[in-house]
């Protein structure tokens, strides 16, 4: 596949795909992140903000010592209002030097990428995106919070951050607590800056409402101290939706153990707690009926921000109900399911076999051996992986070795995701895909994005999508046909004419009928100049 090639290429992958020692993981993550600043560091200075400053005096335009020099990423010494207009105020908040993209353009590169097995996360974002802070708080967070609904499934990242960045001197010239926090003005706690500057207190410097006369009398032309701004009910046009799949390049990689060591001429698959136990060769299978569907694949940890842990699969393969039929059925009192793989992983209940209730096994699962009409690269768990449509990825069994059937009690069964705080409703940004995009007043901004509400066996259907200018106070809807197939993610595209200059942050949000998990909005700052 084309998305493994490049990521093949880009971590070395060798023939026996060995896990590091955590030990030379840690050293290494540590040499590549020293390598970035210092790269970072020399070779793309950044000047400070221009020196005009909307609403200010000259002489208060220099809000901190050396101002007038330049400045390295992150320098928080040299303010730089980053996206927001170059008010006193904004670059009194010196957003330009704060959260991790600051010094790191792509949290990708400082990950212990150098050999598999050092991290989960394999390959580069996807769609157009970067790896931010908020595609790995889903895992490194001590709780459900700070945007974060699964809380703790990896290691506790604030231990590690915090004593690499104090022990490492290009930080300590430069940065700060506040290079990366911020007080949350809706709890009073200290919050990251990566999740608030997404908020409207930052954004527009108060969540007070109608104070944009009193502020644009001072000279502020937005009506705000930051040079944010609002629309409300934003105005769409040409809103299209369809159910396309993604393209194999934008397959997201992540696993849960290490690679396996495959041979594809003895590999097998076994069916077990059926009538008749079997084990199928790759041969046997390719023999098989074969079927295609299309399916919505999204990560237990999908990024906090309507992150990109997500593709739209076209997917052939053996359905379980064929391989069942082969078995002679299931036995009496079959109340769940699951799957192991060579790597080692049998769901979340890892080493112990995980039950998944039986009414989540979709009629379209099945042992897939080709996404996207070709066979599936054993970089992307081929020869043959157990997927299983509408429910969330980690009930999918890459390098799959078996796949099995209990009887009997199915108290410990998982039914729902809703259960472990995962995400239920998820919308993403395509386009813009990134932070800093800058647009002009009266042109066209295209907008293409995704939206997905995890079905769980019909626990949960995408409703419509809706698209806010305004942090949430108003929403423009985007209607989804009654008709499009639960099991697949809802793209949508819309034009969009600002009429105002300034800084908008855009929200997309997933309506699904079912609110009973958190909900993913994306949200993207952008900027409109004259």
């Amino acid at each position: 596949m084309r998305g493994a090639d490049e990521a093949r290429g880009s971590i070395a992958v060798d023939g026996c795909r060995r896990a590091w020692s955590i030990r030379k993981a840690l050293i290494v993550s540590m040499t590549i992140a020293l390598c970035v600043v210092g790269i970072l560091a020399g070779c793309q200075p950044k000047a400070p903000s221009g020196s005009t400053q909307e609403g200010a005096s000259s002489e208060q335009q220099n809000v901190s010592e050396g101002s007038s020099g330049s400045s390295m990423p992150g320098d928080f010494k040299v303010a730089d209002a980053g996206v927001w207009s170059d008010t006193q105020y904004a670059q009194s908040m010196n957003a330009g030097n704060r959260g991790c993209n600051a010094c790191h353009a792509d949290l990708f590169s400082v990950l212990p990428t150098g050999e598999v097995g050092s991290h989960e996360v394999y390959k580069k974002a996807g769609f157009g995106r970067v790896y931010t802070y908020n595609d790995c708080v889903t895992c490194h967070v001590g709780s459900g919070t700070d945007g974060a609904a699964t809380g703790g499934a990896g290691m506790f990242m604030a231990t590690t951050i915090h004593g690499y960045h104090y022990g490492n001197q290009e930080f300590l010239a430069k940065g700060n607590c506040f290079s990366c926090h911020e007080a949350d003005a809706a709890t009073g706690e200290l919050g990251m800056w990566d999740t608030l500057k997404y908020s409207k207190y930052i954004g527009l410097g108060t969540s007070a409402p109608g104070t944009e006369t009193w502020i644009g009398g001072r000279g502020f032309k937005t009506g705000t101290v930051t040079g944010g701004v609002v629309e409300a009910d934003v105005a769409l046009k040409n809103v299209k939706t369809d159910q396309n799949p993604s393209s194999p390049d934008d397959l997201y990689g992540a696993t849960n153990m290490d690679f396996p060591e495959i041979d594809e001429k003895n590999y097998t698959v076994t069916v077990k707690g059926v009538v008749n136990e079997r084990t199928f060769t790759l041969d046997e299978l390719r023999a098989l009926p074969q079927a295609t569907t299309t399916f919505t694949e999204i990560c237990g940890t999908n990024g906090a921000n309507g992150g990109f842990f997500v593709s739209n699969i076209e997917a052939t393969g053996v359905r379980v109900s064929t391989l069942i039929e082969e078995c002679g059925g299931l036995l009496e009192n079959t109340t769940s399911f699951g799957a192991a793989g060579y790597d080692g992983w049998a769901g979340p209940f890892t080493p112990n076999p995980t039950p998944f209730s039986m009414d989540l096994l979709d009629e379209d699962a099945m042992v897939a051996l080709q996404y996207w009409g070709e066979d599936i690269d054993q970089f992307d768990g081929g020869p043959a992986l157990f997927v299983v449509p509408g429910s969330i990825a980690f009930t999918n069994s890459k390098w799959v070795e078996s796949i099995s059937f209990f009887q009997g009690d199915s108290e410990g069964a998982i039914r729902s995701v809703v259960d472990w705080g995962m995400y239920t409703n998820t919308a993403g940004w395509f386009s813009p895909s990134v932070d800093g995009k800058t647009f002009k007043v009266g042109e066209t901004v295209k907008l293409e994005g995704y939206a997905f509400s995890l079905p769980e066996a019909g626990r949960n259907s995408i409703e419509s999508i809706e698209i806010s200018a305004d942090y949430g106070d108003t929403w423009t809807t985007i209607e989804v046909p009654a008709d499009y197939d639960g099991n697949r993610w809802t793209r949508f595209a819309a034009d969009w004419v600002p009429q105002k200059a300034g800084t908008y942050c855009l929200t997309a949000h997933c309506n699904g009928s079912s609110d009973a998990g958190p909900a993913n909005d994306g949200k993207v700052l952008i900027t409109v100049t004259e």
